[in-house]
């Protein structure tokens, strides 16, 4: 199996456990194993361009704590003695792609939903703790909706700055746009602020999924307003790590959305950097 193959595909099974699993993630560059606090597939937005299948009913949405540990610490053993990459199905992998990056809180809704997203981020980083794995880091995968709630803030500042991170979404640049893409009635003024504040407790990297239709792919406007909405954050001295531009490399919930090219995601890049001045990556299909 090719490495873009590899990276392509970001199962939720792995040795039968219900939360944990590993990604060959390019966007971490590295392992990155992913936490599901959704296991009923819930998710407070409806994304246009997302590649969770919402149909039908999961057999359980019970989270418990003990067992993500369980699954956690099971999985590290796989990846210290490499056994990891033969039971995820990836084959032969060159060291330089089984790097250990993060455990990462995201799988098939939103993770800041789960009443036990502080706990679970708790348990992880004891665990990384006792086994000596400083610099692997724990990453938040999340729409931002919950990023101002106290109980959230309060497990957030439980992390460590300047390593621990969260990786937001933001879809678009104006609010019709936003609220088309996302499904839901959010504001996007709203949203903005909480990235800027959340961003104070640990740094943020911002995440764009940019597509097209059979009528064409965005428009200058729309990618003029995007960079305003960057603007935004950097004029409000947010603290961003990066902007990772992707687009669509699995089948989408709207099955009319058609991936951009990659010529094209390198072209939009380049505008966001000479606007903002922001790092920016892309990944293609």
């Amino acid at each position: 199996m090719e490495a873009r193959t590899r990276h392509s595909l970001h199962p939720r099974a792995y040795a039968g456990f219900r939360f944990v699993y590993p990604v060959l993630s390019r966007r971490a560059r590295g392992v990155s194993l992913g936490v599901n606090l959704s296991p009923d597939a819930r998710c407070n937005f409806s994304c246009r361009y997302c590649q969770v299948d919402r149909r039908g009913s999961r057999s359980s949405s019970r989270i418990d704590v003990g067992e993500i540990l369980a699954e956690a610490s099971a999985i590290l053993d796989d990846w210290a003695d490499g056994t990891l990459t033969d039971k995820a199905g990836w084959g032969p992998l060159p060291s330089s792609l089984l790097r250990l990056n993060d455990f990462a809180l995201s799988g098939d809704g939103e993770p800041t939903q789960s009443p036990l997203f502080g706990p679970v981020l708790e348990a992880l980083r004891g665990l990384l703790d006792k086994r000596s794995l400083g610099s692997v880091k724990l990453i938040i995968i999340t729409n931002g909706s919950g990023l101002s709630r106290p109980s959230v803030r309060r497990a957030l500042c439980g992390l460590r700055p300047r390593h621990d991170e969260i990786w937001v979404k933001l879809d678009w640049g104006t609010q019709k746009a936003f609220r088309e893409t996302t499904g839901t009635r959010r504001s996007l003024s709203v949203h903005l602020s909480r990235v800027v504040s959340a961003s104070r407790v640990l740094r943020v990297t911002i995440q764009t999924c940019l597509f097209g239709t059979e009528a064409g792919g965005p428009s200058e406007t729309e990618i003029k307003a995007y960079v305003r909405s960057l603007r935004f954050l950097r004029d409000r001295k947010a603290d961003i790590a990066r902007v990772q531009i992707y687009t669509i490399s699995r089948p989408p919930a709207d099955p009319r959305l058609r991936p951009l090219s990659s010529g094209r995601l390198d072209e939009i890049a380049r505008i966001v950097r000479a606007e903002t001045g922001f790092r920016v990556e892309t990944f293609g299909a």
